[in-house]
């Protein structure tokens, strides 16, 4: 198996410990969508980077970020403060589909049956 296999199986372990868990699942998940390159999934299989200590981390910063107990924070951050933890770059957000149609009709060639003739 190669380092990108190795690194998402170590993931999809640290899933698997709490199967309940949908916030491990989803921060893993996303971990698991980064390994793109043997670089990040080398940075994955670090001896001592857990899955755990990421969502550890994150639980950490969102108490930092509290105001009267209670944090409400944009999933994006927390999959960002994720990537931090395990060093990895930040990749860019996808644009929502509403903004690719839209972005889309800006390219949209128009033309008049006149145009043909």
């Amino acid at each position: 198996m190669g380092k990108i296999e190795n690194a998402i199986e170590k993931l999809n372990n640290d899933i698997q410990k709490h199967p309940e868990d949908q916030y491990r699942a989803l921060v893993g998940e996303h971990l698991i969508d980064c390994i793109t390159t043997e670089e990040i999934a080398d940075k994955v299989l670090e001896e001592g980077k857990t899955l755990e200590a990421a969502l550890k981390t994150i639980t950490a910063n969102a108490k930092k970020k509290a105001v009267s107990n209670c944090a409400v924070i944009a999933d994006e951050e927390v999959y960002k403060w994720a990537r931090e933890y395990f060093g990895i770059e930040a990749m860019e957000a996808e644009k929502p589909k509403s903004a690719n149609i839209a972005e889309t009709k800006k390219k949209t060639l128009k033309l008049s049956l006149e145009d043909f003739l």
